[in-house]
């Protein structure tokens, strides 16, 4: 019993604690930042560095204007080329399920008379067994003739 206790004393103190450690000390000071940094502000010495750096900076932005042109170009003419890629693609797909779709209607007329020629031989077995001789006598029938 006094185990118990023990440890749910312990275990309200942990659950506590860190709700006890954020409470705000309202004796400490609020701090603001007691000073302006400045450099928001113009000034003369900012005034003469934008002066001094006015031509290197332009020459950079110039730089990276002819740069994005040429990259802007570029993509264009990618882009035309991908274009062109893709439709000439498109054009070997249609052309590759065309052939598909003549092999697989060859293969099913192909099936189709293999079929009906197994159809009349077995019929020509069937009456040959039941005796008939003229169903004897020729050759089983050939799936070019049913092609």
């Amino acid at each position: 019993m006094r185990n118990r206790l023990m440890l749910a004393a312990l275990a309200g103190a942990a659950i506590l604690s860190p709700a006890i450690a954020q409470t705000a000390n309202p004796a400490a000071p609020t701090q603001e930042l007691p000073y302006d940094r400045g450099y928001d502000k113009p000034t003369a010495r900012a005034d003469a560095v934008n002066a001094q750096e006015a031509p290197v900076t332009d020459s950079l932005n110039a730089q990276a204007d002819v740069s994005a042109t040429v990259k802007t170009n570029n993509a264009a003419a990618n882009q035309a080329q991908y274009e062109l890629d893709r439709q000439a693609y498109i054009d070997a797909l249609v052309k590759h399920d065309t052939a598909v779709d003549r092999t697989a209607a060859r293969y099913v007329r192909q099936q189709r008379a293999y079929a009906d020629a197994m159809a009349v031989w077995r019929v020509q077995v069937q009456q040959c067994k039941q005796g008939h001789q003229r169903a004897c006598d020729p050759p089983p029938p050939s799936v070019a003739d049913y092609y």
